[in-house]
C-alpha cells in the first residue's frame, strides 16, 4: 500500500488555503533557470536566504 499523501499541486493549494505564505528558493531558481512566473500562483516570491531569515523571524515554518 501507498502512502496517502495529496498530489504536490493539492498540497499547495491546501497550503495557501490555510493561510501559509510560499517562497522559492533564489539559489535553487537560479541554478534551474527558473523565474517568478515558472512557479504556481500561490508561490509569493523568489527569495534569498537572507531574505527567508528576516520574513521568518518567529514563525512556525515548514521545509517542503
Amino acid at each position: 500500500d501507498g502512502l496517502d499523501i495529496p498530489p504536490v499541486r493539492e498540497m499547495i493549494e491546501t497550503l495557501d488555503d490555510a493561510g501559509a505564505e510560499l517562497y522559492a528558493c533564489r539559489l535553487a531558481a537560479d541554478m534551474m533557470g527558473l523565474e517568478k512566473k515558472d512557479f504556481m500562483p500561490q508561490v509569493k516570491e523568489v527569495i534569498s536566504a537572507m531574505d527567508f531569515f528576516d520574513k521568518s523571524a518567529g514563525a512556525n515554518i515548514i521545509f517542503i
